[in-house]
C-alpha cells in the first residue's frame, strides 16, 4: 500500500513494459470540482480495486488509465459505483489514448522523494546526491514511492526508532521501502510480506537493488505467512479493513514489548483502530497526522 491519493503530476502505480513495448489505454477523466478531498479518496480506492493501472492528479481532474481490451466490461460498473458515491452530477469523459512507452512516462513523472532531509527515495536513473537513508526502488505494478502521506508518515515515524539489531516485518510491503530502509537503519532481519504477486516480485527486486547484505525474506501472502515468526516492530501500512482483520495476528506476531506501526488509514477511522488495538490489547502510544491521513503506534 502501501496509500490511495496520488502526489500531482506524478504516476504511483505504472504497468513496467520492456522500453520496446506499448500498450493501447483508455482514460477515464474524473473531474474535482464539487467534491470533498474525502470522497475523492474514497473514489481513488475504489478505482484501485478496479484494476486501474495508472493515475495522474492535478488541481481539477484525477485522470485514470486501464488496458483497452478490458475497460468496456470495467468501466460501466465502476462509474454505477463512483455516482452511489459522488452523485450523479459528477462530470466524467472517457477516451482512447495513442500508445506510448509507459516506461519513458513514469521516467518523466516520477521525481524522488526526500523524507526530513534524511531519508531519499528514488529509482535508479534520478542523479541525486545520497542522503542518511538512500533507498532506490523501481515501482512497477507496486506502491512505495514516497509520494503518499501514509508512506511518508511511516518513515516519519521510522525515524525516531532505534532499528539496530531488530528483527522487523514488513507487512503489506509494495515496493519494500519500508523494510529496505529498516534494513538500511540497521536492522538485523527483515521479513517482507505482499498478498500481491506483483508486490512480492518486485519487493525482491528493490532489496536486491538496495544490495541490502544481512538477512532478509520476501513472502508472498497474507498474515497467515507470519505463524512462527516474531519481530520487535512490524510496519504495516495497508487499509482499515485488513488492519481491523489482522491486528490479532499482528500482536501474536510481535515480541514481548514489540512495536507495531500502522497506516494506510483516514483520520475519520482513528476511533475504531483505537478500539479494536485495545481489544486485542496493544497501548496506544501516539498519532501523527498528514492532511486526511494517520499513522498509529502501538505497543505490545
Amino acid at each position: 500500500m502501501a496509500g490511495h491519493r496520488l502526489k500531482r503530476k506524478n504516476f504511483c502505480r505504472l504497468l513496467m513494459l520492456s522500453d520496446s513495448e506499448k500498450m493501447n489505454k483508455v482514460e477515464l477523466s474524473l473531474n474535482k470540482s464539487g467534491c470533498e478531498q474525502e470522497t475523492w479518496e474514497i473514489l481513488i480506492a475504489l478505482l484501485l480495486q478496479a484494476g486501474f493501472e495508472s493515475f495522474e492528479e492535478d488541481d481539477n481532474f484525477i485522470k485514470a488509465y486501464y488496458t483497452e481490451d478490458e475497460s468496456e466490461i470495467i468501466i460501466p460498473d465502476l462509474m454505477k459505483s463512483v455516482f452511489r458515491i459522488a452523485g450523479n452530477n459528477i462530470d466524467y469523459s472517457i477516451r482512447k489514448i495513442p500508445d506510448k512507452n509507459w516506461n519513458q512516462e513514469w521516467e518523466k513523472n516520477f521525481s524522488p522523494t526526500i523524507i526530513d532531509d534524511r531519508i531519499l527515495i528514488k529509482a535508479p536513473f534520478h542523479q541525486v546526491p545520497d542522503l542518511d537513508y538512500t533507498v532506490i526502488i523501481e515501482p512497477k505494478m507496486s506502491f512505495g514511492t514516497g509520494h503518499h502521506e501514509t508512506t511518508r508518515l511511516m518513515l516519519r515515524e521510522m525515524l525516531q526508532i532505534d532499528f539496530l539489531g531488530k528483527e522487523v516485518l514488513d507487512m503489506g510491503c509494495g515496493t519494500g521501502v519500508l523494510g529496505i530502509t529498516a534494513a538500511l537503519m540497521g536492522a538485523s532481519y527483515v521479513l517482507a510480506v505482499d498478498v500481491d504477486p506483483w508486490a512480492f516480485q518486485n519487493t525482491m527486486e528493490n532489496f536486491q537493488l538496495n544490495n541490502i547484505p544481512q538477512p532478509y525474506d520476501v513472502f508472498p501472502g497474507n498474515a497467515k505467512a507470519l505463524e512462527g515468526h516474531t519481530f520487535h516492530y512490524i510496519l504495516a501500512n495497508i487499509n482499515r479493513n485488513i488492519l481491523l482483520k489482522d491486528l490479532e495476528d499482528y500482536k501474536n506476531a510481535l515480541k514481548d514489548n514489540g512495536t507495531l506501526i500502522i497506516s494506510g488509514i483516514l483520520t475519520s477511522d482513528e476511533k475504531v483502530l483505537l478500539d479494536r488495538a485495545n481489544e486485542c490489547g496493544f497501548t496506544f502510544i501516539q498519532s501523527n497526522y498528514e492532511n486526511n491521513w494517520i499513522s498509529l503506534n502501538l505497543k505490545k
